[in-house]
C-alpha cells in the first residue's frame, strides 16, 4: 500500500514512539512524492539536535549522506566502504546513526553486495535509509530487509510495477463481481497462473545469469564445480525475487481497498489507480470495505508462513471478493 508524505510520516512517529522503529528503510517515489521531506523528517525526530533545511544542508557529526558522484553516475564500493568506519562507532544514547543512501537504484553490483552484508548485521544504533524511484532496479535481497514506504503525491498518478500491471485487468474485473464466490475462486486461478508464469521467468533468467557468471569464472579460475557450489544459493535468491512480486500483486489489492475507503470517507485529493475504485466506493459502505481488505492483509500475513499457497489463497480470496453473508 503506498502512502502520502504525512501519512508515512506519523505511522513511522508512532512506530517509533513504541520503541517498534526498524533499523532499515527503504523509502520508494519521487522527490516531488516528498521522499526527502520524510527521510528529513525521521532524521530530526531521532536525532533531535539535527540542523539543516535539506538533506545535503544537513551538518551532523551522526548522519552521513551517499549518493552517486561518480562520473557514470553510480555508487561505487568505496562510496559504500566510506561509511563502515562511521557506522562502527559508538553513538550516545540519545542518538543514532544514520546513513542516508538517495538514488539507490544507482549501486552498482560491487556496492549492493557490499551494502547487503551491512543491511544484513547492521550495528547497535543505527538507521539505514535508502531512497528511490525505482526499487525493482534493486537486489531482492535488499528490498527483502528493509521496511517499504512507498509513498505518492495525493494529486499524482500511483506507480504500478510490472507484476501489478499485470494483474489489474484481471482484478478490476473480480471486483465488479464482488460477492460472488465463483468469481473470487476464478480470480484465484488467474492469479496463480499470472504468478507461476512469473516465476518460471525469473527462474529461466537467473539460471541463465548464473551459467554465464560460471564460465566467466571457469575462464579466469579452475574452479569447474562454482556453479553447483552456488545452486542453492541461486535458488533462494530465485524465491526470494518471487515472494517479492508476489506481495507487489498483494499490495495492489490493499491499496484498491484503501483508496476505495478513502473516497467513500470524503479524503480529500485521492486520485483512483482505477475507476472501478470509484465505483467500489460509491457502492459498498466503508466498513464493509475495511473488512474485505483485512481479508488481504490477512494473505499477506499468512503468505509469510509455510503455508500452503492456493489454500491459502481459497480461504482469504473468498474474504475479499466472496460472499460475506454466507
Amino acid at each position: 500500500m503506498s502512502f502520502t508524505e504525512p501519512q508515512a510520516s506519523q505511522l513511522l512517529s508512532t512506530a517509533y514512539a513504541s520503541g517498534r522503529f526498524p533499523h532499515a528503510l527503504l523509502v520508494i517515489g519521487d522527490e516531488a512524492s516528498g521522499t526527502h521531506k520524510l527521510v528529513l523528517g525521521m532524521i530530526r525526530l531521532i536525532n533531535e539536535e539535527t540542523k539543516g533545511d535539506s538533506l545535503e544542508a544537513i551538518r551532523d557529526e551522526y548522519m552521513r549522506l551517499v549518493r552517486p558522484r561518480s562520473k557514470s553516475r553510480k555508487i561505487l564500493i568505496d562510496d559504500i566502504r566510506s561509511v563502515e568506519p562511521f557506522l562502527q562507532q559508538k553513538a550516545d544514547a540519545n542518538h543514532h546513526k544514520i546513513v542516508v543512501i538517495l538514488e539507490a537504484e544507482r549501486m552498482n553490483d560491487e556496492a549492493a553486495n557490499a551494502f547487503l552484508k551491512t543491511l544484513e548485521e547492521p550495528p547497535n544504533q543505527t538507521l539505514i535509509i535508502l531512497v528511490t524511484s525505482q526499487p525493482e532496479q534493486l537486489l531482492p535481497t535488499i528490498i527483502s530487509r528493509c521496511i517499504n514506504v512507498p509513498l505518492f503525491s495525493p494529486g499524482g498518478s500511483i506507480r504500478l510495477t510490472p507484476v501489478q500491471q499485470e494483474i489489474l485487468p484481471a482484478w478490476a474485473e473480480a471486483t465488479e463481481h464482488m460477492g460472488d464466490d465463483l468469481a473470487a475462486l476464478s480470480f484465484r486461478s488467474v492469479l496463480l497462473e499470472l504468478l507461476g508464469r512469473r516465476k518460471a521467468d525469473i527462474t529461466k533468467r537467473m539460471t541463465q545469469s548464473l551459467k554465464e557468471e560460471s564460465k566467466a569464472i571457469a575462464q579466469a579460475t579452475d574452479t569447474s564445480n562454482w556453479e553447483s557450489q552456488n545452486k542453492d544459493l541461486n535458488a533462494a535468491l530465485i524465491e526470494t525475487e518471487y515472494l517479492a512480486e508476489r506481495d507487489q500483486a498483494i499490495d495492489l489489492m490493499i491499496l484498491w481497498f484503501g483508496q476505495a475507503a478513502a473516497i467513500a470517507s470524503g479524503a480529500p485529493s485521492t486520485e483512483p489507480m482505477h475507476p472501478g475504485v470509484t465505483q467500489l466506493a460509491r457502492t459498498m459502505p466503508v466498513p464493509e470495505i475495511l473488512q474485505r481488505m483485512k481479508g488481504v492483509e490477512q494473505l499477506r500475513a499468512d503468505l509469510k508462513f509455510n503455508v500452503h499457497e492456493g489454500l491459502c489463497m481459497d480461504v482469504h480470496l473468498l474474504e475479499a471478493l466472496g460472499n460475506l453473508n454466507v
